[in-house]
Formats: C-alpha cells, structure tokens, sequence
C-alpha cells in the first residue's frame, strides 16, 4: 500500500467515524427534527424520549399522570395512534425559519405550517416543547386512529 493509499484510507475512517458521531448529538435543528421523524416512523421511543428537551419531556410526564402511565408511554401512545404517515418527498417540506434561530417549519405542500421550536442544550439539538412535538406529529401524520384521550 502506498503512502497516498494510506493517507486517503485513513482520511476516509476518519470522516465514516465523524459522520457517525454525528447521528446521536444533532448540531443543527433541521437534523434533529429529520431524526425524530425517521424515529416516530420506527417507534423507536428511546431514541425519541431522548430527543425531547426539559419542557417537552415535562409535559409528557404531566400528560402520563392523567392517564396512569410514565411521560414516555404517554408519548408511545400518542405515536401509536398514527396509523400513516406523510411522504416527506411528496406531501411536505422542511424549512428553517430564518427570522426564528432553532425552528423548523413543516410546511404542507399547498396547506398549512406547523412551527417546530427546538433548544441546543449543549448535547445538541432537541424539540422544545410538548406543543412543538405536537406540531411536528400533526405535520407528519397521515391518519389517526380515532382513540385519542388527551
């Protein structure tokens, strides 16, 4: 193997260790709201539960209370009820919201927006609140189930 062999192999371990590193602490809004996304879709509620800030995280908890369960079942329920989901290519865009530092619209293709607020809370960047999370799930979902206590 050759020193240039070795140079661009080495560079090219580096960059697949960088990149990887890069999927649990989300340094821009836009990233993280495209993780949680692809997280919902996989009902992957660990990594979900994890991507949720202080207040978001809160209001979950709050919401569990009143129906008997921990903040991460009431959010697993709340990801449960949706039976389908938008096409990201097809159905809605992602925009960051250039006067608002942190926030992600998703904008329906010829409808409506739904802001998502998210916080760097020096880990990287999570979704801010409970009315955020919300936005983000009615912006995605396709169909509900008709169950829905809260």
């Amino acid at each position: 193997m050759s020193w240039k062999s070795l140079v661009l192999f080495l560079s090219g371990i580096a960059l697949l260790a960088s990149a990887q590193g890069c999927g649990k602490n989300y340094d821009n809004a836009s990233a993280a709201i495209t993780a949680f996304i692809i997280g919902v879709e996989q009902h992957d509620m660990g990594k979900l539960w994890g991507m949720l800030g202080p207040d978001a995280q809160a209001f979950y908890n709050d919401l569990g209370e009143k129906q008997r369960r921990s903040g991460r079942g009431a959010l697993e329920r709340e990801i449960n009820n949706i039976k389908s989901f938008k096409s990201l290519k097809g159905d809605y865009k992602l925009k960051e919201d250039k006067d608002n530092p942190g926030t992600v619209k998703v904008i329906i293709i010829g409808g409506a927006e739904f802001p998502v607020i998210t916080i760097n809370d020096g880990s990287g960047y999570k979704i801010k609140d409970g009315q955020s999370v919300r936005n983000l799930l009615t912006g995605i979902t396709l169909e509900k189930n008709q169950k829905e206590d809260y």
